[in-house]
């Protein structure tokens, strides 16, 4: 082909002929080029989906498993490591076992070698202990003892003869019993008669020194009355301190128009005192229960004075417990005054009055205040 325009290395241009001759052999060349290409794709495609694909899928599971076993070989390699950290622990824990056995078998060996010598001194220092302790007790023993004979001294607690016994003996039964100079009637006789009236200043005084003394008692000998007896003067009361027994307040204070409640006030004085007695070893017969200052006196004179008590080491009470019946208590000063009950009902001077009626009703006092300034006794189940 002879082209001058084609062949101008200066100017670089083709004419229409030249386009069309390379367009054709580019064709022809695509054209063989494609043919090709298609015959080597179907050769790949049928070598793909031959045996050759599964060798690669096989090839490839390989590779993912060995990828599996090297991390299980590294995981195993910790293990391994840390299995021999805990041998080594669990040699040292062995070592220190058996170090602590030996160390326990030879301070049992010890302990017991210990016990046997030394068995003879501590039964010695019990012994030294306990003596001491039987030494301290006689001691406050004999200063309660003390302290109670001061009272008898101070209150002036005495026996003397009754002057109205004819009888030349000297019976217990013909004496009387003072404090402070005053007396208590012996048939606790509080009913207030238009013909017969007791000397009520007189029988408030005898009953308040009782009951400063009664607290006093109780609390040198450390034992805890079963009643609370508050001394207030004219609004003195005594009230309940025991489970199981509900009575409230009742007046310890004699006045024209309470004689009835002054009466279960007093068989509270006179169980509380009966109950020292109990806790000194001093039988008191059940008809004499009522015999308010013969049964302090005694209580004050006991053989055993100041062994027992709810407050002390040795001979120590743990309860309260008493054989006593407070209502056959109640029953008997009322039958004493002359005020006898039948059949639950008081007969004289209060018709219509039950037992369980002095059980439910309650002393109160006029200003409905108990927090008086001047109290002598006060809450003596401390």
């Amino acid at each position: 082909m002879e082209c001058q325009i084609c062949h101008n290395y200066q100017y670089q241009f083709c004419c229409a002929n030249c386009l069309r001759e390379r367009l054709r052999v580019y064709n022809d060349e695509l054209k063989q080029i494609t043919q090709v290409k298609q015959r080597n794709v179907e050769k790949s495609n049928k070598f793909l989906t031959g045996s050759l694909r599964k060798y690669q899928m096989c090839l490839a599971e390989k590779q993912n498993k060995d990828q599996k076993l090297n991390k299980l070989g590294i995981e195993i390699s910790k293990k391994k490591e840390e299995i021999v950290r805990n041998r080594q622990e669990i040699d040292i824990l062995r070592r220190n076992l058996q170090t602590r056995r030996q160390i326990l078998q030879e301070s049992f060996t010890y302990f017991k070698k210990f016990k046997f010598d030394q068995k003879p001194l501590i039964i010695r220092d019990t012994e030294n202990t306990k003596e001491k302790w039987r030494h301290v007790h006689q001691v406050l023993t004999h200063s309660r003892k003390v302290l109670i004979g001061e009272l008898l001294s101070l209150f002036d607690l005495k026996e003397v003869p009754d002057p109205s016994s004819s009888s030349p003996t000297n019976n217990e039964d013909d004496c009387e019993y003072m404090i402070a100079g005053m007396t208590l009637p012996k048939k606790t006789d509080y009913f207030i008669c238009p013909d017969e009236k007791i000397k009520i200043d007189e029988t408030n005084a005898a009953v308040g020194h009782v009951i400063h003394m009664v607290g006093l008692i109780a609390h040198y000998l450390g034992v805890k009355l079963p009643f609370i007896l508050v001394s207030k003067g004219s609004k003195s009361y005594a009230k309940d301190s025991m489970p199981g027994i509900f009575i409230g307040k009742k007046p310890l204070s004699l006045d024209k128009h309470n004689s009835e409640v002054f009466t279960v006030g007093m068989a509270m004085l006179n169980y509380d005192i009966a109950y020292l007695c109990h806790t000194q070893g001093v039988d008191i017969p059940f008809h004499k229960v009522t015999n308010t200052l013969r049964n302090l006196y005694h209580c004050c004179r006991a053989p055993n004075l100041g062994r027992s008590g709810h407050l002390t080491a040795m001979n120590r009470i743990f309860d309260r417990s008493f054989g006593l019946d407070f209502e056959q208590l109640l029953r008997l000063m009322f039958r004493r005054s002359g005020n006898d009950i039948k059949d639950g009902i008081l007969r004289n001077n209060i018709p219509g009055a039950t037992i369980p009626d002095y059980f439910e009703e309650d002393f109160e006092d006029d200003n409905g205040n108990d927090s008086e300034n001047w109290v002598i006794c006060d809450n003596l189940d401390r």
